[in-house]
């Protein structure tokens, strides 16, 4: 999807493909984002295989931009190449409203659990801001969203919910998070197989069953 200042990559499809889906990661609904041509909001990638904790956690919903519910990834995976249960987008929607672009989608992959929670994503394109939605449909007991930063990007807050991407020395844009708590995490970004790169998450937790917000936009 490109709506200038923006470049989103967004994953609305099954895991794959769908006979034999030993590489696929936890990640329905994750997406990536550049603005102006630089890298933002990334997929934290793939450095190794085998059946270690390291491969495990990249393989699983937090690794991703994506929501977590109660500790769960979305589809099941284990080992170095194994899949269960697995998510399945539905409802896909996309639509152009008053000059704004939205693209909205839901998974089913949660439903395994006990509230039989569904997870529905919008991202609405507006001007120069980018409004991801998240809903948790059910019961659960926490749900937390996460957005993994290039390493070039640094988070700051400038109150409790609201900050600045600092792309350069020089350049920002906007964050702000409503109907959650974030706060900044350690990560990596694993550009290459065998390379770990130190970066920043961004993990906001639901408040009760409200829609989570967050909007990004040109400083």
């Amino acid at each position: 999807m490109e709506r200038s200042p923006f470049t989103a990559f967004l994953d609305v499809a099954p895991v794959g493909p769908n006979y034999l889906p030993g590489h696929a990661h936890a990640d329905t609904l994750t997406f990536e984002l550049s603005v102006r041509g630089q890298r933002v909001i990334v997929d934290s990638g793939t450095s190794c295989y085998g059946t270690g904790a390291e491969r495990q956690r990249q393989r699983s919903t937090a690794a991703h931009n994506t929501v977590e519910i109660d500790g769960e990834s979305s589809s099941e995976v284990w080992s170095g190449f194994r899949v269960a249960r697995r998510a399945y987008p539905r409802d896909l929607e996309m639509r152009e409203e008053d000059g704004e672009i939205v693209v909205a989608c839901s998974h089913d992959g949660y439903r395994r659990l006990p509230g039989k929670p569904m997870h529905r994503r919008e991202w609405r394109f507006q001007g120069e801001e980018l409004v991801i939605t998240d809903c948790v449909e059910g019961r659960f007991s926490e749900a937390v969203s996460r957005f993994h930063f290039h390493p070039d990007v640094r988070v700051e807050f400038t109150d409790s919910a609201e900050g600045r991407l600092w792309l350069t020395e020089a350049e920002a844009l906007r964050w702000r998070v409503q109907g959650g708590t974030a706060a900044v995490v350690p990560s990596s970004y694993h550009p290459h197989f065998g390379v770990s790169v130190p970066s920043q998450c961004l993990e906001i937790r639901f408040q009760n069953n409200h829609p989570q917000i967050t909007r990004i936009s040109s400083d």
